[in-house]
């Protein structure tokens, strides 16, 4: 990895961090967000723009370091969740509601109500607060396209292949009949529509595999949705692209892995956060990137959308399958732009978002995003746990042949292993370091070596878990 940024980086940041400044100087911002640690990153960019400093409510603490009361008004509420669906709605109630005593301290903070409300919570919907006037807030349009029961009609409209899929009734018989017929030899995967709001990280997809009745995973499936999408297990690699759409144009940048891991049995899937080791044969990557084009211009052009967006899907046997649009910030946004530290991302993507009439060049930002992100490759997974941890850490680590263990006296780490709390129990992040990753090679298989370390050193119960096969190769 090369740590110097090339003159294209430099020019994308001196760029942008130039067009967003008069705008945004002066300015002060109620943020809002399940994760404090999280909200820091967003606090400081802001503030390096010239913003005043920002009032913070966060849901919990998170592993890693808070923002400093120099960087900004924290606030956290403390609140405890099941999964990560249940911390965001948690969050968006409390802000729906504000507490007196909260309210009180926003009022001293920002007396003349002269701030804006930004939600960092893709997964809530509140859009005011206190009352702010809210700032890059999504239209319910938008957020729609989430659906999983929805998504498959923007493909069609779109001219966009996908897989074979059956949208049934909340219905046993409905849901098996449909699987019966779409089944390919793996199972389906079932995916529970939106009724109670957007999901992620897994929380309302089953993969009822081969010889399973499915019955367990019905029972709990129609406890949160009318209506479940059918469609066949795709062995292959999960991948996601990513691009933004600007008024006139649509930046798309280069592949990017999620790390979704099996469990031995049952019927979830393991989400354990997303890198950008794996590379695509130059096919499959130009590809993915037609699909993210075409996409972002049919939300542009049906729903009038603007701001990031990501397609989710498999790089499977005969080639790439969309199967979820997020329409929003995706977690794979932050390793695209790992190489750029500079760039002021988040900010920008608000400012489209808000629909600000600004000169945003989106090649210079897709040359300079999809260089830099060739460049500087991340291998590196994070995953919450039930086994709470009482203490923040990070161990350095060394690869002996298939395993991870804690380094000796002396001796070079090969990555690093980090640990703390969260509101479900606790967290983990494995990264590797830049010059031990093998460039083309999928991370997963390195998360699941990382994730047995934890279960031995750590006593995290993730137990066995298998990476996706790349059939493409």
């Amino acid at each position: 990895m090369n740590d110097v940024s090339s003159p294209l980086a430099e020019e994308a940041s001196a760029y942008y961090n130039g067009l967003l400044r008069p705008l945004l100087s002066g300015r002060k911002f109620l943020i809002a967000g399940p994760i404090a640690v999280g909200l820091g990153g967003l606090a400081r960019r802001l503030t390096g723009l010239g913003t005043e400093r920002p009032f913070l409510i966060a849901g919990s603490e998170g592993t890693g370091a808070l923002p400093t009361p120099e960087e900004a008004e924290l606030h956290v509420l403390g609140l405890a969740s099941s999964d990560i669906l249940e911390e965001h709605r948690n969050l968006q109630q409390v802000i729906d509601n504000l507490p007196c005593e909260l309210r009180r301290a926003i009022d001293a903070w920002d007396p003349t109500e002269s701030a804006s409300f930004i939600l960092s919570s893709p997964l809530a919907a509140s859009r005011t607060a206190a009352p702010r006037r809210p700032y890059g807030a999504r239209p319910a349009a938008w957020a729609e396209l989430e659906d999983k029961v929805q998504i498959d009609a923007f493909w069609d409209a779109a001219g966009i292949e996908r897989a074979p899929s059956c949208i049934v009734a909340a219905d046993y018989g409905a849901i098996t009949t449909a699987a019966k017929a779409l089944d390919r030899g793996l199972g389906t995967v079932w995916a529970a529509d939106a009724r109670d709001g957007t999901h992620g990280g897994g929380l309302g997809l089953r993969w009822v595999r081969p010889g399973d009745n499915g019955r367990a995973s019905y029972e709990s499936l129609r406890g949160m949705a009318d209506r479940v999408r059918v469609m066949p297990f795709l062995e292959g690699i999960p991948a996601s692209i990513h691009g933004i759409v600007f008024p006139d144009d649509v930046a798309v940048f280069r592949p990017v892995e999620m790390v979704v891991l099996r469990p031995v049995d049952g019927d979830r899937l393991f989400y354990a956060g997303c890198a950008t080791a794996f590379d695509p044969s130059a096919d499959d990557r130009a590809s993915m990137r037609d699909v993210a084009y075409r996409a972002g211009k049919a939300l542009r052009d049906t729903v009038g959308y603007r701001g990031p967006f990501g397609v989710d899907g498999i790089l499977a046997e005969d080639g790439y399958v969309p199967t979820e649009m997020n329409a929003r910030s995706g977690a794979g946004l932050a390793p695209l732009v790992a190489g750029i530290p500079d760039l002021p991302l988040a900010p920008l993507c608000l400012a489209i978002i808000q629909g600000e009439q600004l000169d945003y060049r989106p090649d210079l930002l897709e040359r300079a995003v999809v260089e830099s992100a060739d460049a500087h490759r991340t291998c590196a997974g994070w995953a919450v746990t039930r086994t709470a941890f009482g203490d923040s850490g990070v161990l350095e680590i060394a690869r002996d042949g298939d395993e991870y263990r804690e380094i000796g006296s002396g001796e070079e780490p090969h990555g690093t292993f980090q640990f703390g709390p969260s509101v479900m129990g606790g967290f983990v992040r494995f990264v590797l370091h830049p010059t031990r990753i093998q460039r083309g090679s999928s991370t997963a298989p390195e998360v699941v070596r990382a994730l047995r370390f934890a279960d031995r050193e750590l006593g995290t119960d993730f137990g066995e878990l298998d990476a996706a096969r790349d059939l493409r190769r």
